[in-house]
């Protein structure tokens, strides 16, 4: 009896982010958490704002290969989740979940600006998926909120505080608000990232 070789798969090509994932992983509906699905004409409730910015390495060069994920409340700052099902404030347009994919390190992200749940100032979870990372976690605060003075997560940051507010930066002509936010993967001026936050 003759035996083939192997039966091992060619090895792919290299990529800066893994595991592989399928075709629908990159959907065009969670980047952009304004709309519930691109076949719906209704839209989520709330002040409607871009967020943009880069994902820097140490060297201030864009980190290619990128995965991002967003998460955040609704614009009366409830988040959707099992536990507030039925809750008389949820936004039936909004998931508040995004998830996007960049080749360059830029991104952007269109949504609204997230309401203050209870004993937090407005802010959004990003999970970052990179090379030679398995996930890091940080949040993104706004510098137009009031409740940063007492927000928990920027009062532990200390005097890192500031690398976690995104700066506003104008508004489209549709009339969204833009605040920019740049991640900086690690060197001096590295993004705060957290341990213990849910994404």
């Amino acid at each position: 009896m003759i035996y083939p070789a192997s039966n091992l798969l060619p090895a792919t090509n290299e990529d800066t982010c893994g595991p592989y994932f399928p075709i629908y992983f990159a959907d065009p509906a969670l980047e952009n958490l304004t709309r519930l699905d691109p076949g719906l004409v209704t839209e989520a409730s709330g002040m409607r704002i871009i967020l943009r910015g880069r994902v820097l390495d140490r060297h201030g060069e864009l980190a290619n290969g990128v995965v991002l994920e967003f998460w955040q409340a609704n614009a009366k700052g409830v988040y959707r989740t099992p536990a507030t099902e039925g809750h008389e404030d949820i936004d039936t347009w909004f998931y508040g979940y995004g998830r996007m994919r960049t080749a360059t390190g830029a991104y952007e992200l269109p949504t609204i600006m997230p309401g203050a749940a209870t004993g937090r100032a407005p802010n959004i979870t990003v999970t970052i998926f990179s090379d030679g990372i398995n996930r890091v976690v940080t949040q993104v605060f706004f510098d137009t909120e009031d409740g940063n003075e007492s927000d928990p997560v920027l009062q532990a940051a200390g005097e890192e505080a500031p690398r976690l507010i995104a700066r506003h930066d104008g508004r489209t002509a549709s009339g969204a608000e833009v605040y920019v936010f740049d991640i900086i993967m690690a060197g001096d001026n590295e993004t705060p990232f957290f341990d213990d936050l849910e994404s």
